[in-house]
């Protein structure tokens, strides 16, 4: 359970609240993007839907919105995030609305709070020697996956040390898509980091040459 002081650390480590004058070009450079799979409820006083992360940074989250009509750039909104330890809370504001794409980014202003926390979801972990290739986007699904694991451990508790099992994920995962792995992050804002490292690396490899 994370308690108002807990999630106030969480800021301080993981500096999810940007500082004024920062503009969104620069939040680009300065806080890498890695790409995840997790459903998420924005709320605010013009409405409420659901979306699915397109990826995720410390500071915010980039979605699709199945109704975007209401939603307006400068917004103050609640996106609630859908995590495995159970659904999380954090205020944000809208930075960026593209209607074609119904894509609304965010930005975080304030801590995550845990609304409440529910049975862990079984997720499958990579197979310890797989037997064959597996397809790239097989393996980059699975990729995403793992994502949204290691970025709750981050937006949760930065500072941690990263789950062992996670690790061992991640560079299982990184063996099929030909990158290097993960190593060993000192704690979790680490691991976040060495993770879009590595989904890069692994976009670029399944590219080809240039």
């Amino acid at each position: 359970m994370v308690d108002g002081s807990a999630g106030r650390e969480s800021v301080a480590r993981m500096s999810i609240v940007t500082p004024r004058g920062t503009t969104t070009a620069d939040e680009r450079r300065q806080w890498p993007r890695l790409p995840m799979d997790a459903d998420v409820t924005l709320t605010g006083a013009g409405g409420r839907s659901p979306a699915r992360t397109v990826n995720a940074s410390e500071r915010g989250l980039l979605l699709q919105v199945a109704d975007i009509a209401w939603i307006v750039e400068s917004a103050e909104l609640r996106v609630r995030i859908d995590l495995d330890g159970g659904p999380a809370d954090v205020p944000c504001e809208v930075v960026r609305v593209e209607t074609e794409r119904r894509w609304v980014a965010v930005r975080f202003t304030g801590p995550p709070e845990r609304v409440e926390r529910g049975p862990r979801r079984r997720v499958r972990k990579s197979r310890a020697a797989p037997r064959a290739a597996r397809p790239f986007p097989e393996v980059r699904a699975e990729l995403r996956s793992l994502a949204a694991l290691v970025y709750e451990q981050a937006l949760m508790d930065a500072g941690a040390a990263p789950v062992e099992t996670l690790l061992t994920w991640a560079d299982r995962l990184a063996a099929e898509l030909h990158v290097d792995g993960v190593s060993r992050p000192a704690d979790n804002r680490a691991l976040l980091h060495a993770m879009v490292r590595l989904s890069n690396d692994a976009d670029r490899v399944a590219a080809g040459p240039a």
